[in-house]
């Protein structure tokens, strides 16, 4: 698996978000790639699904090689960024796929 696809209509937004005024998802592409990570891209599917990929960036501008197990490691990392957002639940959002 190499990258992960979102079904935004799928993420569930606590309630106490939702009565402060958080905006509902789906949110727009430009939304996404200000939030994620600089190590990961971030674009839409034709189906208007988000598709987050590992790109081997670092904030310095270094740019690694992203081997079979680099990318694994990454998508990895992507999926625990997801389940560290406190008031999102990606967990029936996310599907794992092969590009």
């Amino acid at each position: 698996m190499d990258r992960i696809i979102i079904d935004q209509a799928k993420i569930k937004v606590d309630e106490n978000l939702v009565r402060r005024g958080a905006p509902p998802f789906p949110r727009p592409l430009t939304w996404w790639q200000r939030t994620v990570p600089i190590w990961v891209d971030v674009s839409e599917a034709e189906d208007g699904r988000i598709v987050l990929t590992p790109n081997g960036k670092r904030a310095d501008g270094y740019q690694y090689e992203l081997t079979p197990a680099v990318v694994h490691q990454e998508i990895k990392a992507i999926v625990k960024y997801l389940g560290d957002r406190r008031y999102l639940d990606f967990s029936d959002a996310c599907s794992m796929t092969r590009g």
